[in-house]
């Protein structure tokens, strides 16, 4: 059975930083695509042995006590946060944050991290009507590529993490 593991700010830049392998996803609760595609993303992780999938919620608590999305880039101190996770995740989108040239991403994202480099991401805004994934205006079932997406990027997690154990 998949845990889901939450994760600070820090602790993601962390798993950067010291060069840790491991199945990300970016989002939270409180966006409802994210929601959407939860079932089928255990689902797809269980059937593939994935033990932890680390989970990091852009959504803080500003120094006003306020709800802020980090991707919102509000203040210097968070674009500068932000655009660390872009910059260290290779993360490309046409789309930008407001005011900038920092690619703005959707949620809920996906990762592949190993050794530190994020060797794959998936981001893709899905909605659930009776129990198939499609987009925003396409009523299109694409539950099957979100789902062989995920497995892709799990399976570089589950190989790399193999490959560590043999050596």
């Amino acid at each position: 059975m998949t845990e889901i593991k939450e994760m600070t700010y820090e602790d993601l830049i962390n798993m950067f930083d010291s060069f840790k392998t491991g199945f990300i996803v970016i989002g939270g609760s409180w966006c409802r695509n994210f929601n959407d595609v939860m079932d089928n993303l255990l689902k797809v992780s269980n059937e593939e042995g994935l033990d932890t999938i680390y989970k990091y919620d852009p959504l803080f608590e500003n120094i006003y006590g306020e709800k802020e999305d980090l991707r919102d880039c509000k203040s210097l101190e968070v674009k500068l946060k932000y655009y660390a996770i872009v910059e260290k995740m290779g993360f490309k989108n046409e789309e930008k944050v407001k005011d900038t040239l920092i690619a703005r991403m959707p949620v809920p994202c996906f990762a592949s991290l190993k050794h530190g480099i994020c060797d794959n991401y998936y981001a893709v805004e899905l909605f659930k009507d009776n129990n198939i994934l499609h987009l925003k205006d396409d009523n299109t079932d694409k539950t099957i590529d979100f789902e062989n997406n995920i497995r892709n990027l799990v399976k570089e997690v589950n190989n790399d993490i193999l490959l560590c154990n043999y050596r």
